[in-house]
């Protein structure tokens, strides 16, 4: 066993090194007891490991999340070995679990842990009168997001050898990973050429969209004119898939857009962004207010659920045979790549709550297992705002909100290139 002073730090899902906090304060605590010692921390092996558990609450991954995560991962691996500092990959257990495995090799004096990344570090309004309603959230937020933190030095804090220990495995490519999941080919949608997410998972590739999108093409200054566009990678940012996975932070994000503000002035699209960002912000505030109940099936107005519950109706859905063509085409292009646009997920949506009247966690559910971005509070929150039993203001004592597919089409897809793509 060794006898440095080890600092773990848990990843908890956030496949990341930049505007890390917690990264932060393990290099800080190193680096503090480095000094306490009067050692030369260039000298001093095994000061930081890095664990990739499996976290609490986490979600089913389907295989094109699967896909971008074991990326985000491999890629995550090679920059700390770089710097000799080993990421345990132990995709079965979380993080208490992993430190026991551990332990005959290395018992770390301290252990930090991830946080999700959000705007606010902590209820941004009272969590006993947090709103029901974004406009009210928006107006009542009296603060602005911290600057995101940048990538701390990590030289010096490797070294550690930890040969031997059982129940992790490296973080692997693309193929293995899907092969270990036990995935067929059809399933990992890998390289599709007709997706409108081409992009690999990992930070590097964020933080490149990112740059592109916002200070490098005209896309963030086209946002709200383009952002309910169906094909295509450059019709809206593409940044939830890294959101969800953590290998891109949103305050990275907002602060992105902050510099772009600056050199552009404020204009409709770099505002709507912003505007999106605190939606996320909203949905994951709300679900921890709620809990159980923002999943419930009768949401957080708990109404009485008039769905059917025809589950020979529901697996022709989930194939792509409800018999709409333009639904059934979003739903094949969702299966194959794991990407659905904003607009088609609305669509999908309002019609399996409205036209087939099937329950809408249902639907939710089969979203979860398929988007490459999924993330339960956001994925939720939308239906459930669909469904007329959550956020959306029109919904309380009415009906939910409804879509007009064959004005959408002639609105969104004249030329019906998405349904001639993917039926």
């Amino acid at each position: 066993m060794s006898e440095s002073f080890v600092v773990a730090l848990a990843l908890e899902g956030q496949l990341r090194l930049d505007d890390q906090p917690a990264l932060h304060q393990a290099v800080a605590v190193a680096r503090q007891q480095g000094a306490s010692q009067g050692q030369d921390l260039s000298l001093v092996p095994g000061k930081l490991i890095v664990l990739a558990c499996r976290p609490q609450g986490q979600h089913l991954r389907g295989p094109h999340q699967r896909r971008l995560a074991a990326q985000a991962l491999a890629s995550l691996q090679t920059r700390l070995a770089a710097e000799s500092i080993p990421l345990l990959h132990f995709p079965q257990h979380n993080t208490a679990a992993a430190l026991q495995l551990l332990a005959p090799l290395v018992q770390p004096q301290v252990v930090l842990h991830c946080r999700e990344s959000r705007l606010f570090d902590d209820w941004p309004l009272a969590r006993e009168s947090f709103p029901r309603v974004f406009a009210e959230f928006r107006r009542g937020l009296g603060q602005a997001p911290k600057p995101p933190l940048p990538l701390p030095d990590l030289g010096g804090l490797g070294g550690l050898r930890l040969e031997g220990a059982w129940g992790w495995r490296e973080p692997t490519g693309i193929d293995a990973a899907a092969e270990a999941a036990g995935d067929s080919a059809g399933e990992r949608g890998a390289t599709d050429p007709r997706s409108a997410f081409p992009f690999a998972g990992d930070e590097a590739s964020g933080l490149a969209r990112l740059s592109h999108y916002c200070l490098e093409s005209d896309g963030l200054h086209q946002y709200k004119e383009h952002r309910n566009g169906l094909v295509g990678t450059e019709f809206s940012s593409k940044f939830s898939p890294y959101l969800a996975l953590g290998s891109l932070s949103v305050r990275r994000i907002w602060q992105t857009v902050l510099d772009y503000q600056a050199l552009h002035g404020a204009d409709e699209g770099s505002e709507w962004m912003k505007q999106e960002l605190l939606w996320r912000e909203f949905f994951l505030w709300t679900a921890q207010r709620h809990g159980a109940s923002f999943g419930a099936p009768g949401g957080l107005q708990n109404r009485r659920s008039d769905a059917i519950e025809d589950r020979e109706l529901f697996e022709r859905w989930c194939r792509g045979r409800c018999g709409h063509p333009l639904i059934d085409a979003q739903l094949n292009e969702l299966r194959t790549t794991g990407y659905l646009s904003n607009r088609g997920r609305q669509w999908v949506a309002s019609h399996f709550i409205n036209e087939l009247r099937l329950p809408w966690t249902w639907g939710a559910r089969f979203f979860e297992w398929w988007l490459i971005d999924a993330q339960p509070a956001l994925n939720t929150g939308n239906w459930a705002y669909l469904a007329g039993v959550g956020n959306d203001p029109r919904s309380f004592n009415g009906p939910p909100r409804r879509f007009d597919l064959e004005r959408q089409v002639r609105l969104y897809d004249p030329d019906q290139m998405h349904r001639r793509r993917w039926s």
